[in-house]
């Protein structure tokens, strides 16, 4: 479960399809988000993250967001989380927070992170590190897996942030996965089938109240439904679900655009790595092996 407060972003990433985003830049309408966080709410349902695509710290009213979804969590890119924004956030009932420095190399990190400044989102996190020591929340530094940083480690991150006195934190490793194009890039090798391992994994509310099935539909292609006018009950329950679900299995790529670029490259990866990634979701909860197969799909 997510939901997208806002689809600005201050930076440029290198996997990332912001440059061309197929959608008009938005911030949730507030009345919007009390309307989501209500119907949750009613649900039963948390919502997992505050984000899909742009950067959370640049809505306005992101502190109050927060509360509404007790539980929740946020990622973002940490420029914006200087010491007064630190302060803010952890006086929320934010659980989690994911730093996205990617890299411990200053000179790579231009290159994933375009328009970031290395020194000052190390600098933020370091601030963050210390205000936050204590606090119940978890900070995860996340180590993006490149082909510049392939030979990067968790320990480097460890050691890089002196991580050993910081109980609350920890370094989480993330694939750059195609969210631009499967095709290979400086970034990424070319990539096949669905890396969330089945393409009705989510249930994302973009910034404007439509609502997608895949995290990878930045451009909101795929769109189920729309909670400015509907429930989510009248969501999940319309026809629009099983009819893609019948796209999908007769590989109507015309019908499912995001997922046609996805496996559009058949030769990239066999569907063993399908599989794996499937298998993985199942087997987590007892085993570690999603990180497993992120290092066998990127090697």
């Amino acid at each position: 479960m997510a939901v997208e407060l806002t689809n600005r972003c201050n930076l440029r990433c290198g996997m990332c399809p912001m440059n061309k985003l197929g959608r008009p830049d938005a911030d949730m309408p507030w009345w919007l988000v009390e309307k989501v966080a209500g119907e949750f709410a009613r649900l039963g349902i948390r919502v997992n993250w505050l984000h899909e695509m742009g950067e959370p710290l640049l809505y306005p009213r992101l502190p109050e967001a927060i509360d509404l979804f007790p539980g929740c969590s946020v990622s973002t890119n940490a420029m914006l989380l200087d010491e007064e924004m630190g302060r803010r956030l952890l006086q929320t009932s934010l659980r989690r927070i994911r730093l996205c420095v990617d890299t411990v190399n200053p000179r790579v990190y231009p290159f994933i992170r375009r328009g970031g400044i290395f020194e000052e989102v190390v600098a933020n996190i370091r601030t963050f590190l210390e205000l936050s020591k204590g606090k119940d929340i978890v900070v995860e530094i996340q180590r993006m897996i490149t082909t510049q940083t392939a030979h990067e480690s968790v320990r480097d991150f460890q050691e890089f942030f002196g991580l050993d006195r910081y109980p609350q934190a920890k370094v989480i490793e993330k694939t750059c996965e195609p969210l631009d194009t499967s095709d290979e890039t400086p970034l990424h090798e070319s990539f096949y089938g669905c890396f969330q391992g089945y393409p009705f994994a989510w249930f994302i509310v973009l910034a404007d109240g439509r609502v997608t099935h895949c995290c990878y539909d930045a451009h909101g292609q795929q769109c189920i439904g729309d909670l400015k006018t509907q429930s989510v009950e009248e969501i999940l329950e319309s026809a629009k679900i099983p009819a893609m679900m019948e796209a999908f299995k007769a590989k109507d790529w015309g019908t499912l655009p995001r997922c046609g670029e996805c496996y559009k490259n058949a030769e990239a990866k066999p569907p063993f790595y399908d599989f794996l990634i499937a298998s993985g979701r199942r087997l987590e909860r007892s085993l570690p092996v999603v990180p497993l197969a992120r290092r066998l799909i990127n090697r």
